[in-house]
């Protein structure tokens, strides 16, 4: 298969070359900051604060994913955000130093790790970077090919070990036994309470059980 951007990159700079720019050149939060943040937003979810998550065009499961957030993680204020782009956003620029509009341009927003339905994840400054916009093709929904499987692998082990203390904080959070049991006995009482369509529950655990997911590389 001919994959333009394999055909195009040696022709003017060389792989190493180029994923080399892509790392250097990718905006992260610096890390004194990103402690700071990632306290707050522990502490926010903790004190029953407001925190926001990437909601869903229908209403009924972003209706299951607040209830799940106030069960488990006893927080009733979680929220929609408005644009699902609009707190990450905020979390950059002001954790940065750098606005899109004013000091930016043609750089994008990127949520390293995905998890944009986890409240813990959205918007923890370790998963929020700005990337370039000339490696959206290696990066974005739609990157295809061997090029992009290569790039993506580089730049997650990157960040991953950028962020590691934090990282494996969040993933201890989620994977230890009383977390885990208290988030099947929430999934045993959805399934016995006839009030729930079964098929949206069962559609519902697969998408949360992904967004609660360790991160690995």
């Amino acid at each position: 298969m001919l994959d333009s951007y394999e055909v195009f990159i040696p022709e003017y700079i060389s792989k190493e070359e180029f994923f080399r720019f892509g790392l250097e050149k990718t905006i992260y939060i610096p890390d004194d900051k990103v402690k700071a943040e990632w306290k707050s937003l522990k502490e926010r979810i903790k004190a029953n604060k407001p925190v926001f998550m990437r909601g869903m065009k229908d209403t009924a499961t972003n209706q299951l994913f607040y209830d799940f957030y106030a069960k488990v993680f006893k927080n009733q204020q979680v929220q929609k955000d408005p644009s699902n782009t609009q707190n990450p956003t905020k979390i950059i620029e002001e954790l940065s130093g750098y606005k899109k509009s004013k000091d930016l341009r043609n750089y994008q927003i990127s949520s390293v790790f995905a998890r944009s339905r986890n409240i813990l994840a959205f918007t923890a400054p370790w998963n929020i970077v700005y990337i370039p916009n000339i490696l959206d093709p290696l990066l974005g929904a739609n990157a295809t090919g061997k090029l992009a499987e290569e790039y993506q692998s580089v730049f997650f082990e990157h960040c991953h070990n950028k962020f590691k203390p934090y990282i494996d904080e969040f993933n201890d959070m989620l994977t230890n036994s009383h977390f885990l049991r208290i988030v099947d006995e929430h999934f045993e009482g959805l399934y016995d309470d006839s009030r729930h369509n079964k098929d949206l529950v069962v559609k519902f655990e697969s998408l949360l059980r992904d967004e609660i997911s360790p991160i690995k590389l």
